[in-house]
């Protein structure tokens, strides 16, 4: 043990920001109540301190912290009162200091060399700089004076991440510095103020800062007292996972760089960099698996099979030999009878490798590809290993699995980006552009660029429908569907407590019932992630294992897997009710839409392009720029206008109809927006689609993008509603040139005959919006 003054962390040492004071008068306090309540041979212990501190009169007041030092068997016996009683002083973090972070006066041999390395590092992460610092240090004290004097659960967060890298191995390694204020007293100069609820809700939900409070409760009117407890604790292992799921969250980290970060997290998690990771897809085309693509190239063993010219016959057939039985394969090292044996070790063993193993992963209990764990330099001990990789088995199949996208999606792409047949009305377009641009390479063999596809003076139209409350409508379903499977997991639990010999750890029990406690209030896309790790990691291999040993629980736990089962369990009910209902939507808005293109171009040429959301968006350009030869007039604009109010009418309609044949009620809002002003169009060949061009024409896709939910001026309530059509427009022009056609339907019975005006509110960037809704009659 070491004493010795010291500030924790010396390169941000905060001024003196509140009046504290070292003192042991809360912990004398402690152990007095202690020495009444103790009915073991601790309370003999507690009243030998007792009376140590109390050979020390002075003890009884604040001390200076220089002057704390001065009792070394004082704080000896503090320490063995609140430290572990077997805990190793040598490997063990903990530290004795100032009510409030700042100065350090005692310590372990371990804590002290650790804070020596904390404070000369340059890595270490802190908040970047005194006055951040300063702020986070006067949040910490104000929420801790909550928490002590208010009696408000505040959640003082004393806990500080380091990393500081392994000289050794250059591996990271990641610490929490936490501060325990058991011992801290705090005393209040003056009449204590009142807190309005509004500023104690502000100060704790916004992460506002201390400023919100400091006009209120200055800090001045507060003096510290006693000592707080810094320990330090190794998360390694728990931070290296952490990485992974940030790595895998990433959506703009490319596949190369999220392997090396997930590769690098793996090799932490272990604590050994001779050990290296590789992963590998399974990838198939037209159902053969392939491995000559950059989702597969992680894979050592890929890797070898590509310099040693592999043919892709023997990849397959080894692969799915592989896949009709996947097990865990290990060779702590390749020697030349195993690779005699198998022919991959071969392979592996021209590449280099010394020791090699290969573990499935499933992505919902379905195989998604394999992990290989090798090293070039030593054999390998895998029965180590696994226990500390078996936390990012989830994560590792998420990124499998999404590897397996990627290949599929880029497969798709190649097919749009060769294969997919322009519209006919601007096809001849594109024709001139290639046609010109290979006259143009003839005369100039460095031609390069091709002429962008554009045209002028097209007049748009843009109506959306969608899918009403449709966010809301899958976090009911993901609520109900997990509070299914955790209830039916509960009743398993119940169960096989009744058999003898049988049983399920309790805290596995308490955090089932705590899940469901929280699903039952609110739900987010980490609970669910956090939920499926739960039951993958530490209840499903207990059931594996319990249905082997306890046969008659076996027709129990295939029923709850029965239920799991994404495609038809009970588990997922309701998030399956959802998506079908949503494809009866989208399939009649798409067979509606399909049908509805050749009687578009029968008006006049047009190009017609459609989005799926939640619901379908159209945008429809038409007008004389794209076809020269054919007269365009307003007549063909008024039949397009006229088309999209019927259109309007005809869908809402149709899903009307289909909300009672769904299993999950759901229901469409209508909008059309009316925009005169014709504007120009260009092709964007990195989309793949055409997009409005120049400055004044991107307010129209601007308002498109912004009045899916616009409300009502001056009110709440949004202009989109089920079973209405909402015609958006600028100016009363716009809205005169659809009146014709709404008495037209209202006169045949398909509108009602109410026309409801409206000012919409402001948006951003857009003012003076207006709006018609119209009720649709269903009733044919």
């Amino acid at each position: 043990m070491q004493i010795n003054v010291y500030n924790i962390d010396e390169k941000l040492k905060s001024t003196e920001i509140v009046d504290a004071a070292f003192s042991f008068h809360v912990f004398t306090e402690e152990i007095k109540r202690r020495i009444v309540t103790e009915q073991t041979v601790k309370s003999e212990f507690y009243k030998f301190v007792l009376s140590k501190i109390e050979e020390h009169p002075e003890l009884q007041e604040p001390i200076p912290i220089s002057d704390a030092a001065k009792y070394k068997t004082i704080l000896e016996l503090v320490y063995a009162v609140l430290s572990p009683p077997m805990a190793n002083e040598t490997d063990f973090y903990w530290g004795l200091g100032m009510p409030v972070p700042g100065d350090v006066v005692y310590g372990t041999d371990a804590f002290q060399q650790f804070i020596s390395i904390y404070n000369t590092d340059p890595k270490t992460i802190t908040n970047q700089g005194s006055e951040a610092f300063t702020k986070r240090v006067k949040e910490y004290i104000y929420r801790l004076i909550l928490a002590k004097v208010y009696h408000i659960s505040s959640q003082v967060n004393s806990n500080n991440l380091y990393t500081k890298s392994d000289t050794e191995n250059g591996l990271e390694q990641y610490y929490n510095i936490n501060l325990d204020t058991t011992y801290v007293d705090i005393k209040v100069k003056g009449e204590l103020p009142k807190l309005k609820p509004e500023l104690i809700e502000l100060f704790l939900q916004e992460s506002t800062g201390a400023e919100v409070l400091e006009e209120t409760l200055p800090l001045s009117m507060f003096r510290f007292e006693g000592f707080a407890i810094i320990t330090v604790k190794d998360i390694t292992e728990k931070q290296s996972i952490e990485n992974i799921r940030l790595a895998l969250s990433n959506d703009n980290t490319d596949q190369a760089a999220l392997f090396e970060q997930v590769t690098r997290s793996l090799q932490t998690l272990t604590g050994n960099n001779n050990i290296e990771f590789g992963l590998l897809p399974l990838i198939k085309v037209n159902g053969k698996f392939v491995y000559d693509t950059e989702e597969c190239y992680n894979s050592v063993l890929v890797k070898a099979y590509t310099q040693q010219n592999v043919s892709e016959e023997i990849y397959n057939t080894l692969t799915e030999n592989y896949v009709k039985k996947p097990i865990s394969t290990f060779y702590n090292e390749i020697t030349g009878d195993n690779v005699r044996n198998h022919f991959y070790l071969k392979s592996l063993h021209k590449a280099g490798i010394v020791s090699y193993a290969v573990l499935p992963v499933f992505y919902n209990r379905k195989l998604a590809g394999v992990m290989e764990i090798y090293s070039k330099k030593a054999p390998i001990i895998f029965d180590k290993l696994l226990s500390k990789l078996e936390a990012a088995a989830p994560f590792l199949a998420q990124l499998l699995h999404n590897s397996i996208e990627q290949f599929n999606e880029r497969i798709e792409e190649v097919i749009k980006d060769k294969f997919t047949t322009l519209q006919q009305s601007v096809e001849w377009k594109f024709n001139e552009v290639a046609w010109n641009y290979i006259r143009q390479q003839k005369e100039n063999p460095e031609q390069r660029e091709m002429k962008t596809v554009s045209f002028k003076d097209v007049n748009p139209l843009y109506g959306a429908i969608d899918i009403r409350s449709s966010t809301a409508k899958r976090n009911i379903a993901l609520q109900q569907d997990l509070s299914t499977l955790l209830n039916r997991l509960s009743t398993v639990f119940v169960e096989i407590e009744k058999i003898e010999g049988a049983s399920i750890e309790q805290e596995l029990i308490k955090q089932c019932e705590a899940w469901l406690v929280r699903i039952g209030k609110q739900i987010t896309d980490s609970d669910e992630l956090n939920i499926k790790e739960f039951l993958e990691i530490r209840i499903y291999p207990v059931l594996d294992k319990l249905k082997v040993e306890f046969p008659q629980t076996k027709p129990l736990i295939d029923a709850y897997f029965e239920a799991s089962d994404e495609l038809k369990g009970e588990g997922f009910a309701g998030r399956r009710e959802l998506e079908e209902s949503m494809q009866m939507i989208n399939t009649a808005l798409n067979n509606y839409f399909e049908r509805a293109q050749a009687k578009l171009q029968q008006i006049y040429p047009c190009y017609f392009e459609k989005f799926r959301t939640d619901g379908v968006e159209y945008d429809i350009y038409t007008g004389q720029s794209l076809a020269p030869d054919l007269p365009f007039d307003e007549s063909h604009l008024n039949e397009f206008r006229r088309w999209q109010l019927k259109a309007m009418i005809k869908i809402t309609r149709i899903t009307n109809k289909l909300t009672a044949l769904m299993k999950c009620k759901l229901e469409t809002t209508q909008l059309i927006f009316v925009h005169s002003a014709p504007i120009d169009i260009c092709f964007r060949k990195d989309e793949r689609r055409f997009d409005v061009e120049g400055t004044y024409n991107i307010r129209y896709e601007v308002i498109k993008k912004r009045i899916d939910k616009v409300l009502i001026k001056d009110t709440d309530e949004r202009l989109t509603q089920p079973g209405k059509i909402a015609l958006i427009y600028s100016s009363e022009s716009e809205a005169d040139e659809f009146m014709n056609y709404i008495k037209e339907f209202q006169d045949k019975g398909s509108l009602s005959p109410v026309i409801e005006r409206y000012d919409l509110e402001e948006l951003q960037g857009v003012t003076g919006l207006k709006a018609i809704r119209l009720a649709v009659i269903m009733e044919e």
